[in-house]
C-alpha cells in the first residue's frame, strides 16, 4: 500500500517579508508550498526600512534585487542621520552616510565586500514586489484572508484546519512541514508552548518602552528644512524626542515618538508629535498610527517542535535600533529554505532540519545583544535644560550634546559585522578545522573562507560576481592552476543524491582570497569545508555537510 502524500511539502503561516521570502526560496528550489495570511493585503504601515547587504544578496539570488532598487529612497537622496533640536531650528550634529548611488558604485566599500549594497525601502513597498512574484510562481499557492484555526502533527505530517475570513469556509490540509512566520503574537509559538527569553522593554526613555509609530504624508515639510533633506531626523528638545524617517523622498515619512506611561495610543494626537519635531505647523496627512514596544530583546527557547518550525518575529523579537529584526528573519529562511528542500527532495534528513535551530538561534542572540546595546545607548541620551537657548550658553549645551551623540550612536549605522559576519562555527554540519575562529565583531567584517562563514565575495574578470556562479545546491570551487582531479568528489556527491556543481577558476587573486584550492559552498553560500586536495574520507565529509547520520 503506497503512502498517502501530503497536500503540500511546506505550509507557511504568515506572509510578511520573512514568510514570503521563505516561499520564494522554496520555489527557487522547485519545492511546492502554500503561504497563508490572515490579512487581505500586504502591509499598509511602514516598518523594516533597511534591507541590509546580506538581505540584498538573498534578493540577488532570487533575481529580485533590481526590482527592489526601484522602490524606497531615491538613489541620490542624502543618506545622513541628522540630529536637531527641531527641524526648523538648530542642527546638533550629523552622521554622514553615503547615498545609495555612492554605495552602489564600483570601488565603494560595500561592493568591495559584497555584490550588493543595502537598500532604504520600507518593507511595505518590498512586500508588494514579493507578493507579485509569489502570484506568478507555479510552485506557490497563496491565500490571503485565511487563518489557521488549529493544527496537529504526527511523525509523518502536519494537519491543519484553515478558515476563510469572508465566508467562513473551512478547509483541512496536510503538509510535510509547517513554518510559523506569524509574528510575536502569532498562535503557533503559543500553542506549542514555546516561551521567549530575554529582555522585554522596560519604560526608560526614547527607544525603551511604549512608542507610537506614525505614517504620514507632508510634501510641505521639505519647504522648511534648513538643510538638504536627509534620510533621518532625530529631534531633541524640551518637549521630548522624536525620530522622522524619509520613505520615498517625495513627502511620505515615518515618525517614532515616545508614549507617556499613561498615554492611551488611541486618544493621543499623532500630529502633535510631528509638530514637536518640526517646530511649526505644516499641512500633514496622517495615514496610520500604531503603538509598539521598544527595547525588546527576546528569543524563542526552541525553533522547532517536530515538523513545525518558527522563523522571523515568531523566533526572535528586536527593537528597531540597527535595523536587525527583519534582516535576521530573512537570514533565518535563507538558512532554512535549502534544508527543507533537501528533505523534500529526499537527499536530506530530519537531522538536517534540526541544525536550523543550532545555527540560527545563536545568530539571533548575538544580533539581539547588539540591537539592545544600541537601544540602551540611544535611550541614555537625555535632553539637557537650555538646549534651545539662542545665546552662547545654548550653543555650548548643544555642542556637548552633539559630542555625546556621536560617541554613543555613530556605530549604529555601520554594523557590517552583523550584516555579513554571522557564523555557524559550532554547527554539526560544518567541518571544524579545530583552530581559532575568526573575528565575530558586530562592527567589522573580514572575508575568510574558514568553514562556518559566508563565502567571500569577488568580482570576476567578466564583471560578474562569484556568487552568481554558485548553484542552488552545493558548489565545489576549484581554484588556482594546480591540477586536481575532482571527478570523485562530484561523483560521490551525486551517488549520495546531493546536488552539486563544479566551478573552476585559475585566478591568482581568487586563490589568494580563499587560501585553498578546493572550497565546498553550501546552498546558502556558506563554506562547509575547504582543503588543497580531495579528502581521503570524502564520503564522511559529504555525509556530515548534508546532515546524514547526525545524532541530536
Amino acid at each position: 500500500m503506497s503512502e498517502i502524500k501530503s497536500d503540500f511539502s511546506v505550509i507557511i503561516i504568515g506572509a510578511g517579508p520573512v514568510g514570503m521570502n521563505l516561499a520564494l526560496d522554496l520555489a527557487f528550489r522547485k519545492i511546492r508550498c502554500l503561504i497563508i495570511e490572515k490579512n487581505f493585503t500586504t502591509s499598509q504601515h511602514p516598518q523594516g526600512n533597511t534591507h541590509n547587504l546580506r538581505t540584498m544578496e538573498h534578493y540577488r539570488k532570487l533575481g529580485l534585487a533590481d526590482k527592489i532598487r526601484n522602490v524606497g529612497l531615491p538613489l541620490d537622496h542624502s543618506g545622513d542621520a541628522v540630529f536637531v533640536t527641531r527641524i526648523n531650528s538648530h542642527e546638533l550634529c550629523r552622521i554622514n552616510i553615503p547615498t545609495l548611488r555612492e554605495r552602489s558604485e564600483h570601488g565603494s566599500n560595500d561592493l568591495e565586500i559584497g555584490p550588493e549594497t543595502f537598500q532604504r525601502a520600507s518593507q511595505m513597498f518590498v512586500e508588494k514586489i514579493l507578493k507579485e512574484e509569489i502570484d506568478r510562481s507555479k510552485y506557490i499557492d497563496v491565500r490571503f484572508g485565511w487563518v489557521m484555526e488549529e493544527f496537529s502533527q504526527s511523525n509523518k505530517r502536519v494537519t491543519m484546519d484553515l478558515r476563510h475570513l469572508k465566508n467562513d469556509k473551512i478547509e483541512r490540509l496536510t503538509c510535510d512541514y509547517m513554518v510559523g512566520c506569524d509574528g510575536a503574537q502569532g498562535k503557533i509559538r503559543k500553542i506549542l508552548g514555546i516561551k521567549y527569553t530575554g529582555k522585554s522593554g522596560d519604560e526608560v526613555d526614547f527607544m525603551m518602552g511604549r512608542m507610537l509609530s506614525i505614517y504620514f504624508e507632508s510634501p510641505d515639510l521639505y519647504k522648511i528644512m534648513k538643510i538638504d533633506p536627509p534620510w533621518q531626523f532625530h529631534s531633541m528638545n524640551s518637549d521630548g524626542r522624536v525620530s522622522i524617517v524619509a520613505l520615498d523622498g517625495r513627502g511620505k515619512f515615518l515618525t517614532w515618538a515616545k508614549l507617556g506611561r499613561d498615554d492611551d495610543p488611541n486618544k493621543v494626537d499623532p500630529v502633535s508629535y510631528i509638530y514637536q519635531a518640526i517646530g511649526e505647523e505644516v499641512p500633514v496627512k496622517v495615514i496610520s498610527a500604531l503603538p509598539w514596544q521598544a527595547g525588546l530583546s527576546l528569543v524563542a527557547e526552541k525553533y522547532q517542535v517536530g515538523r513545525i518550525l518558527l522563523a522571523g518575529d515568531a523566533a526572535h523579537l528586536f527593537t528597531p535600533t540597527g535595523g536587525f529584526g527583519m534582516n535576521t528573519g530573512i537570514g533565518d529562511v535563507d538558512n532554512l529554505g535549502w534544508k527543507l528542500a533537501a528533505v523534500c527532495e529526499g537527499w536530506g534528513t530530519d537531522s538536517l532540519i534540526k541544525t536550523y535551530e543550532t545555527e540560527r538561534q545563536q545568530v539571533a542572540i548575538r544580533n539581539l545583544a547588539q540591537s539592545y546595546a544600541l537601544a540602551e545607548a540611544k535611550s541614555s541620551l537625555s535632553v539637557p535644560n537650555g538646549i534651545e537657548r539662542s545665546d552662547n550658553e545654548g550653543e555650548k549645551i548643544r555642542l556637548e550634546l552633539a559630542k555625546s551623540i556621536l560617541k554613543k550612536l555613530k556605530e549604529e549605522y555601520f554594523c557590517v559585522g552583523i550584516q555579513l559576519g554571522a557564523r555557524y562555527d559550532h554547527s554539526p554540519i560544518i567541518v571544524d578545522e579545530g583552530n581559532q575562529f575568526p573575528n565575530n565583531s558586530p562592527y567589522d567584517y573580514t572575508p575568510t573562507s574558514q568553514p562556518g562563514g559566508r563565502a567571500p565575495h569577488a568580482w570576476l574578470k567578466d564583471g560578474s560576481a562569484l556568487f552568481d556562479h554558485f548553484s542552488n545546491g552545493f558548489t565545489l570551487l576549484k581554484l588556482g592552476s594546480v591540477r586536481i582531479n575532482t571527478d570523485n568528489f562530484i561523483n560521490s556527491a551525486i551517488k549520495l543524491g546531493i546536488p552539486i556543481a563544479l566551478y573552476e577558476n585559475t585566478s591568482k587573486d581568487l586563490l589568494d582570497l580563499y587560501k585553498y584550492n578546493l572550497i565546498l559552498v553550501r546552498p546558502d553560500q556558506y563554506v562547509a569545508w575547504r582543503g588543497d586536495k580531495v579528502p581521503e574520507d570524502l564520503n564522511s565529509v559529504l555525509k556530515l555537510v548534508s546532515g546524514r547520520d547526525l545524532r541530536h
